[in-house]
């Protein structure tokens, strides 16, 4: 079978590397909305600041909202979702975005226009920066913000494969060399993301059952 690591065997090789998870922290007025193709705690009336990593690859949508309204004005700045793509997260990593905060309405503005090139992510514990992809999409329309962002990284096929090499060194080493058909992964990726929890359960049962 051309495919013998299955998506179960990624996805277990995945939860047992997970003891010594990363951080990544995005403070306010950033909210951290997906963490490789998962919602975050956040919510209208909560947001989420902080989360884990896995080690090696990872894959963040963060968001900005500030509100700078005055008596006279009400001035709420929303920005665009910001995508973030880590390729070697160390599994002790301390990771945070940094910028040079805006001081003013007009300011934030201009910033939210030029967040790809302002941002960026460093490790705390040394203050070095750390090679990040960062890009910066269209606002999804609607109230769930975290499940627009993630239908549009699936329909520009950009939403997070899951395939960290770390990952797929651990299903290797225990199912064995195997030559992994690109295509199929991201089709069985696809609806991995898209089913809800019940759903991957049930799959995962299956496919070990394949075995």
């Amino acid at each position: 079978m051309k495919l013998r690591i299955t998506l179960a065997a990624l996805a277990a090789a995945g939860f047992s590397l997970g003891a010594n998870a990363a951080t990544f922290e995005a403070q306010q007025p950033y909210q951290i909305f997906l963490v490789n193709g998962e919602k975050t705690s956040s919510t209208i009336v909560q947001n989420s600041h902080e989360v884990t990593l896995n080690e090696g690859k990872n894959q963040l949508a963060i968001g900005y909202t500030k509100d700078y309204s005055t008596r006279s004005n009400t001035r709420v700045l929303n920005g665009d979702p910001v995508i973030i793509k880590l390729d070697n997260v160390p599994a002790d990593a301390e990771l945070a975005i940094t910028y040079q905060e805006p001081l003013n309405y007009q300011l934030a503005r201009q910033f939210l226009r030029e967040q790809d090139t302002r941002l960026t992510v460093v490790d705390k514990r040394s203050g070095q920066t750390v090679d990040a992809e960062i890009a910066v999409i269209p606002m999804p329309a609607g109230l769930n913000v975290a499940e627009g962002i993630q239908e549009y990284l699936m329909e520009t096929r950009q939403a997070f494969n899951g395939r960290t090499e770390a990952a797929v060194a651990a299903a290797q080493e225990k199912f064995g060399d195997a030559v992994l058909d690109a295509d199929a992964m991201e089709m069985l990726q696809h609806w991995w993301n898209a089913a809800d929890a019940d759903t991957r359960r049930a799959f995962q049962i299956w496919a070990i059952q394949q075995q």
